[in-house]
């Protein structure tokens, strides 16, 4: 997925591993050549990497090669690189590349309290505000526009140190302008994983990716103590990772194998999900989406859908689902080139359209403000109610 759309979620303060080169025209250059002709040669799709591919190189490398600096270049880059249309087609650049792994590796973070990310029309908008945070106490709002910072336009490169004042600019929903200076201090990293037992004995699972180990920690959680009542997985911040991990995680709510996804590439392969026979957790089962649930996440949540396993609830899904390999640029960048399309076992294709769940729930600015979940409330009720079948009912495994 897309991770170097996201910005300002936290802010790491320790120096990158190494410097990313200086950037020439001879670098451009080869970074350009690079990335085109590996789309050229692995994308899957072949009736478009044709004529119109070239044409897209004659336009966008002069000026990729023109360009005055990194950003202006990855920018170029990855309008090249958008024409495709296919969410799994993009650069990273090698900055936006050492940040996610020193977030990743659990190094000290500053920030100012809140995350934002683009809207479709390039809108940075902020999606949340840390309880307690400086934002907080300045009174920022989930849903305003972030206009600049320090008087320039938003850089996801931005890193401040503790204690670092900054300028931002930010427009509400009415139009208004609330002009707001912030200080940086550390800020604790969102857990990727989290798992809560709720009154009723029911489990609730939080996923955002499908990282190596995060189905063997979701079996000891099912595991640890009686058998839930209900489940309720929570993939709405879940952008997709490990085709094996989710396969596996699939698995631990059938018993039997069966289809997990349809791969095109020039013939058509079948990913299977591989049951876990009586180990398998085969009671009510609520699987939550929304607009960031992508690649791997909408994989699993089809087929909990699809196959009647359990309730999908939420917003739709983002419609990013094809799936792609990595490959090095030359400056320690990478490159995503989708490899292959992706079905859904009963054949849809949810690349650019997304998952439409079962119940649809969209939280409103009001609730996000507040810190309700609506989403999460509904499967509550209805696991507790009993209205979710569970597997077993519904004739899978067991």
């Amino acid at each position: 997925m897309r991770t170097q759309l996201v910005a300002l979620v936290g802010l790491l303060t320790l120096p990158l591993q190494a410097a990313p080169p200086t950037y020439t025209p001879q670098l451009q250059a080869r970074i350009f050549d690079r990335a085109w002709s590996l789309v050229s040669k692995h994308y899957w799709d072949r009736s478009r990497t044709g004529e119109s591919w070239a044409d897209a190189r004659d336009h966008f490398r002069p000026l990729a090669i023109a360009a005055h600096d990194r950003p202006a270049f990855y920018t170029i880059l990855g309008e090249m690189l958008a024409s495709l249309g296919d969410s799994h087609v993009y650069a990273i650049d090698p900055v936006q590349i050492a940040i996610g792994k020193a977030r990743d590796a659990g190094r000290s973070e500053q920030g100012f309290g809140l995350s934002m990310l683009p809207n479709d029309d390039g809108r940075w908008l902020v999606m949340r505000v840390t309880p307690g945070s400086a934002a907080a106490q300045a009174g920022v709002q989930i849903g305003w526009e972030v206009k600049s910072v320090n008087g320039n336009p938003v850089d996801i490169d931005y890193q401040p140190q503790e204690g670092d004042r900054a300028r931002f600019d930010f427009t509400d929903e009415h139009g208004a302008h609330h002009p707001l200076s912030l200080t940086a201090a550390p800020e604790a990293a969102r857990p990727v994983r989290r798992a809560t037992h709720l009154d009723g004995d029911i489990l609730f699972v939080g996923l955002d990716g499908f990282d190596p180990g995060a189905d063997r920690w979701l079996a000891r959680e099912i595991a640890d103590g009686p058998p839930p009542r209900g489940i309720i997985l929570d993939l709405r911040g879940n952008d997709g990772g490990d085709a094996d991990v989710i396969a596996k995680v699939a698995g631990l709510f059938f018993a039997d194998d069966r289809p997990l996804v349809r791969r095109i590439e020039r013939r058509e392969n079948v990913q299977k999900v591989r049951g876990t026979g009586a180990r398998a957790y085969l009671g009510p089962l609520a699987v939550l989406v929304g607009p960031d649930s992508a690649s791997g996440a909408e994989a699993v949540a089809a087929l909990i859908d699809e196959s009647g396993r359990g309730t999908t609830i939420g917003e739709r899904t983002a419609g990013a689902l094809t799936g792609a390999s990595e490959y090095p640029l030359p400056d320690g960048g990478e490159l995503s080139v989708a490899e292959f399309d992706i079905r859904t076992p009963d054949g849809r294709r949810l690349e650019g359209v997304g998952l439409q769940p079962q119940i649809a729930i969209k939280p409103s600015l009001a609730d996000l403000r507040a810190g309700r979940d609506p989403v999460l409330d509904r499967a509550l009720a209805a696991l507790r109610n009993g209205q979710l079948a569970a597997g077993r009912h519904l004739g899978v495994g067991g």
